[in-house]
């Protein structure tokens, strides 16, 4: 791989640090999508993008937010800007042959979490569901089961949920709490799930971005919440304190892979970028400063005060765990959007 001069790294590290677009560049290049400005995004830069320029003199440049749609009219008219991708785990299993590559990742094939891993999605972050509750509300009486959230005879208040993918452990979470048995969770009763928000439809805010849903949790708009680990941990670090994580509960855990979109101009050296996201020492730097659990199973985060209680790899957790069935969103994906947006709009 070539170098390129100190005077061109310096560069690129400053470009990476601000965030700034920069034109498509040639074969010593990059463009890596992520999901926006925040503290995920950060966490990618800091520890995947910014060493790996230092290391083979290859700048990358950060584009946004993840689309599979936008993915997908690149590759259709045979212009793709794009070279790694970070999306949601079904679409990528969904994609896979021909709007995404697969991805050859040798050795470190075995150090993801079972079942996990698809010929065309490589995890980069996990998630949990995540109840909480505002302990200004409840605290002499805080929810402790999954099923309180859907209970507001005992726990009267406003809840909201993150509702633009239903995929991220949504309907998961709704069927845990009536009662589904983990191991009998799939194929997931639609229908059910969707039954258990009509029981609270009226007190039910739904946000179509995470963070629309965080700033409504800090500005006191909402009582209980579903939030993913990672926004949960965002919320914590802003300093909204009063919001408390509801331990003893199972967690749908989802996760967000990395994939290189067909046509990419410089696929192979995308994947070189993806392999190295992915050893342990940068899954764990990136699950520290995004508050994320590590992809490859060898990382050893350490996680502030704050993000421990959201640790989904936690020992105390591993009874807690239900894995999303990749294979099954990916063949029910499209059904099952449709059905949760009417029911949105219903």
């Amino acid at each position: 791989m070539r170098r390129r001069i100190p005077a061109l790294l310096s560069a690129a590290t400053l470009l990476l640090a601000a965030g700034c677009a920069v034109s498509e560049g040639g074969e010593n290049s990059l463009v890596f999508v992520s999901y926006g400005q925040g503290a995920y995004q950060a966490g990618q830069r800091s520890a995947w993008l910014n060493p790996y320029t230092a290391k083979t003199g290859t700048t990358v440049t950060i584009d946004g937010p993840s689309s599979m749609a936008k993915l997908k009219a690149m590759v259709e008219a045979g212009k793709v800007t794009w070279d790694v991708v970070d999306t949601e785990a079904s679409s990528a299993a969904q994609a896979c042959g021909t709007l995404v590559e697969p991805v050859d990742m040798g050795p470190l094939a075995a150090a993801f979490p079972r079942d996990t891993l698809t010929p065309c999605g490589i995890p980069d972050a996990f998630f949990g569901m995540t109840l909480m509750y505002n302990a200004n509300v409840y605290g002499d009486h805080p929810p402790s089961r999954l099923a309180d959230f859907f209970d507001p005879a005992k726990f009267p208040g406003r809840r909201i949920i993150y509702g633009n993918d239903p995929s991220v452990g949504t309907l998961e979470a709704a069927l845990l709490a009536d009662g589904v048995p983990k191991d009998r969770l799939y194929p997931l009763d639609v229908p059910r799930a969707l039954a258990m928000y009509d029981r609270i439809r009226p007190e039910l805010s739904i946000s179509d971005t995470y963070g629309d849903q965080q700033q409504r949790m800090a500005g006191g708009q909402a009582d209980l919440a579903l939030i993913v680990s990672a926004r949960a941990y965002s919320l914590l670090k802003t300093g909204a304190t009063n919001w408390k994580v509801v331990s003893g509960v199972p967690i749908p855990v989802t996760w967000d892979v990395l994939v290189v979109p067909k046509g990419s101009r410089r696929a192979e050296e995308a994947k070189q970028l993806i392999r190295y996201a992915a050893e342990p020492a940068q899954s764990a730097a990136f699950a520290e400063r995004a508050g994320v659990g590590p992809a490859n199973s060898a990382a050893k985060p350490r996680y502030p005060e704050i993000a421990r209680a959201l640790d989904i790899w936690g020992d105390d957790k591993e009874d807690l765990r239900v894995l999303s069935d990749v294979k099954w969103w990916a063949a029910n994906r499209t059904r099952v959007v449709k059905t949760w947006s009417d029911w949105k709009t219903g």
